[in-house]
This record gives C-alpha cells, sequence and structure tokens, in this order.
C-alpha cells in the first residue's frame, strides 16, 4: 500500500458518500481534532470488525500518545486488514494532518473483500458485503 497522499475528487465523493450513508460527519475540525485519535477510528471499523477492542485505545491528547495508539492499532488492526503504513503515516495521523484519517478510511472501505487475516474477526459490511 502506497504512503499517505491527497485524494483524488472521485475518491472523496465516493469517501464522503459511504460517511454520509454511515452517518458519520467529517469536517475540517473533526478530521483534525477528533480523528487524530485512533478511538474514533476504531469505532468506526468495529462497525465491520466487531472484535476490535476499544479498551486498548483509551482516548488521549498528548502527540506522543496518540502516535503511540496509531502504532498499536496500526500493528493489530490496520495491517491485518491489509493496510501497511510508515513511522511517517503514523505521525501525520497523530498530528491530525489534512487528508490523512479520509486516505485511511477510503483504503480500508475500498477494499472488494476481506483479507484473509481477518475472515475470523470481521463480518460482511458495507463494501465486504456480499
Amino acid at each position: 500500500m502506497g504512503t499517505i497522499r491527497e485524494l483524488t475528487k472521485r475518491e472523496r465523493f465516493q469517501l464522503d458518500l459511504w460517511l454520509k450513508s454511515e452517518g458519520i460527519t467529517l469536517n475540517w475540525r473533526s478530521r483534525r481534532d477528533t480523528y487524530s485519535d485512533v478511538r474514533p477510528v476504531a469505532e468506526i471499523l468495529k462497525k465491520i470488525c466487531p472484535s476490535i477492542r476499544l479498551e486498548f485505545y483509551p482516548t488521549v491528547s498528548s502527540f506522543s500518545r496518540r502516535l503511540q495508539n496509531w502504532e498499536v492499532f496500526s500493528y493489530r488492526v490496520l495491517k491485518k486488514l491489509g493496510l501497511r503504513l510508515k513511522k511517517s503515516d503514523l505521525k501525520q495521523l497523530a498530528e491530525g494532518r489534512t487528508g490523512a484519517i479520509d486516505w485511511v478510511l477510503l483504503n480500508v472501505f475500498s477494499q472488494e473483500e476481506v483479507p484473509p487475516t481477518m475472515w475470523s474477526v470481521c463480518k460482511g459490511y458495507g463494501a465486504w458485503s456480499s
């Protein structure tokens, strides 16, 4: 998987459509302030993978703790979903950099099928439903 980048207009439309269907609002402020922390992202992904244990990702405010949470989440969840992020990508997520969370969500939800590593923990949902 590539590095975090700005979404194209088509990708932005696809993501916005999915978010709207799920009742999730991402504005410029929530993208930076709320979704720089792993906990809200884990709550979104828990809809697909009910086995995600939210207690592993407490809400934190300091950059170093947010980065640590992203590292753990990347290892425990994102990697199994086929999304391998570099340290620089995790820093962008923890900083709340514009477009970072959008790229991650788009890449997770645009997969055509659940990767074999997640078969036992994910259910058919959204882009993964058959």
